[in-house]
C-alpha cells in the first residue's frame, strides 16, 4: 500500500516549500515540474511546449464547439490526433503519477493527482490543500521575485485562476473549498516549517 500526499495550493502560499519539508522528512520523494519532464519523455512530445501548457485547462468552450461534443466529461471522445496538448499532458501526468504512485510512498504538487489517484488500488491518498490570504501571498512573491506589489498581485491573481480552471475543468470539483481535502493549512497562520509539521505528524499517527 503506498501513502502519496497531494498538495493543492494557492499561488504565493509556499504550497512547493511545504511538500518539500513534508517529502525531506518523511524521507520519500516529492514530485512537481518534474512531472512535465517525465511526461514529455512518455508521450514524445516537447519538453518546452508541455511547459507552456502545465496546469492550463483547455480551452472547453471553443474545443466542444469544434468536437461537437464535451472532452472528459461527456458527448465526444477526442482521438489522440485532434486533442489538444493540454489535454495530451493531463493524460500523460495522469499516467506518470499513477506509475509513480504504485512504486510507494510520495508527495505530489498540483496536477489533480488527488483526483487521478482516488480509486487506484493500493493507494491511499492524503489531500492537502495550502492557503493564505492575498496580501499575504502577493508580498511573498513581490519578495521572491523582486517585483513591484502590483504586478505580483496580478501574477498572484492570474495563477490561481488558471489553477482553479485547471482543476475544475479536469475533476468537475471546486479547487480549493475545504470539504474536498483532508486537511487545509494557512501558511500565513501556521509558517511554512509548522505547516509541514502537521501533516508529518497527522501521517506519523495515522499511518504507522
Amino acid at each position: 500500500m503506498s501513502l502519496v500526499i497531494t498538495i493543492g495550493r494557492q499561488k504565493g502560499s509556499a504550497g512547493l516549500d511545504v511538500g518539500k519539508r513534508i517529502a525531506e522528512v518523511l524521507g520519500i520523494p516529492c514530485y512537481d515540474k518534474e512531472l512535465v519532464e517525465l511526461a514529455a519523455d512518455k508521450s514524445n512530445l516537447s519538453p518546452e511546449a508541455l511547459k507552456n501548457a502545465d496546469e492550463r485547462a483547455t480551452n472547453s468552450f471553443l474545443y466542444s464547439v469544434a468536437n461537437g461534443g464535451l472532452s472528459f466529461r461527456g458527448l465526444h471522445t477526442p482521438t489522440p490526433y485532434d486533442m489538444p496538448i493540454n489535454d495530451k499532458l493531463f493524460i500523460a501526468q495522469s499516467e506518470i503519477i499513477k506509475e509513480i504512485a504504485s512504486k510507494g510512498n510520495c508527495v505530489i504538487v498540483g496536477r489533480c493527482a488527488d483526483y487521478v489517484l482516488r480509486d487506484v488500488p493500493d493507494t491511499e491518498v492524503l489531500s492537502v490543500f495550502v492557503y493564505g490570504s492575498l496580501d499575504y501571498r502577493i508580498k511573498r512573491v513581490a519578495k521572491a521575485r523582486n517585483l513591484a506589489e502590483s504586478k505580483a498581485r496580478d501574477m498572484v491573481v492570474k495563477t490561481d485562476k488558471r489553477r482553479r480552471s485547471y482543476y475544475e475543468y479536469y475533476t468537475s470539483n471546486d479547487w480549493g473549498v475545504m470539504n474536498n481535502y483532508d486537511l487545509c493549512l494557512s501558511t500565513e497562520k501556521l509558517g511554512i516549517n509548522e505547516s509541514a509539521d502537521i501533516v508529518i505528524e497527522y501521517v506519523k499517527k495515522k499511518y504507522n
